[in-house]
């Protein structure tokens, strides 16, 4: 008997790696977790990567299933062409790390690399919220901002390992200096550490809040996660935090939307769980600055596969580098 064709799709985090066997429906045959903070090391990192990936393969014969390709998605500046990672902040084992070009050797199959981000937008479009819309511009929000696009049903990769970076993309010319250098990028008011430093300035300057006890007792008790309960919870300013992530949302997507003329915005991460604290004055100043570009023209809404998006993202550029590979032999 045959045995079914798989992709192995990766999830390097800060945190932890994830993996999975996925077929070319988009099932998830089987998936693993693993911290990577016994990894610390790029050398250890390499090698337990190269074991998860023989393991895998072992994992897959039992299953009855063949691994047929593989695909990584790493956050941070990546370079897929070369299988390189420039830069990746939250996962400094990996920056400077030639990924591709180390693990290959080691496996039988064709290995790929992209931008977490841009995996995240990927998968949503095969699989999730951006299905039938082949211009899209997907937004991850958690410690920061990311991004990626899609341009006609396509990956648009952009060059020198940039693209889809919507974080960067300056929405207060007055603001605060972003870690990247700029002023005022979207990155500085949308996620979830810059909110919380807005949330902590607004305290220190007698904001009333329900979080200014927590505030008083352990100011760094008081995170992304935090933000997100306190609006649930309808604290004043916990909602007038997300407002602005709104607001500051609706300019950049407008300059994206204004420029490729797309139908659909999908949002993700962890913080954009306040979904419905955000939203309305999201749409309210979207519909005021898309003056060129028909409003109804897009819709803007949330990411529908939660913490599966990078995984399926990662396991449909492995598919894609299949195919490419049949279509040029």
């Amino acid at each position: 008997m045959a045995k079914k064709p798989v992709v192995l799709a990766v999830d390097l985090g800060g945190t932890n790696v994830r993996w999975a066997l996925v077929d070319r429906q988009g099932e998830v045959i089987a998936r693993w977790e693993k911290t990577t903070v016994a990894m610390p090391e790029q050398g250890s990192l390499m090698i337990g990567l190269a074991e998860m990936m023989l393991d895998s393969k072992a994992e897959a014969q039992k299953k009855g299933a063949e691994i047929q390709a593989a695909g990584f998605g790493v956050p941070g500046r990546i370079l897929p062409q070369e299988g390189l990672v420039a830069f990746s902040p939250n996962v400094p084992a990996l920056t400077g790390c030639a990924l591709i070009p180390t693990l290959k050797p080691q496996v039988p199959w064709p290995l790929s690399l992209e931008n977490d981000a841009n995996l995240f937008t990927l998968g949503e479009h095969w699989m999730g919220a951006g299905r039938g819309h082949d211009q899209i511009l997907g937004i991850t929000l958690g410690t920061g901002v990311g991004g990626g696009l899609i341009l006609n049903g396509s990956l648009w990769q952009g060059t020198a390992g940039t693209s889809g970076e919507v974080g960067h993309i300056t929405v207060d010319p007055e603001g605060e200096k972003c870690n990247c250098g700029n002023r005022g990028c979207l990155e500085t008011v949308a996620s979830g550490v810059w909110a919380t430093k807005w949330v902590k300035k607004e305290l220190s300057q007698g904001a009333s809040s329900w979080l200014r006890e927590l505030w008083q007792a352990d100011p760094e008790a008081i995170v992304g996660e935090t933000l997100v309960t306190a609006a649930r919870m309808l604290d004043p300013l916990a909602l007038k935090a997300f407002a602005r992530v709104g607001r500051a949302l609706a300019i950049a997507i407008a300059d994206v939307v204004h420029l490729l003329g797309l139908s659909r915005v999908v949002i993700g991460g962890r913080f954009a769980r306040a979904w419905e604290h955000f939203y309305t004055p999201l749409q309210e100043e979207l519909y005021r600055r898309l003056t060129l570009f028909p409003p109804e023209g897009v819709s803007v809404v949330p990411a529908q596969l939660v913490d599966e998006a990078g995984l399926l993202g990662a396991a449909r550029m492995a598919w894609n580098s299949l195919d490419q590979q049949e279509s040029s032999s």
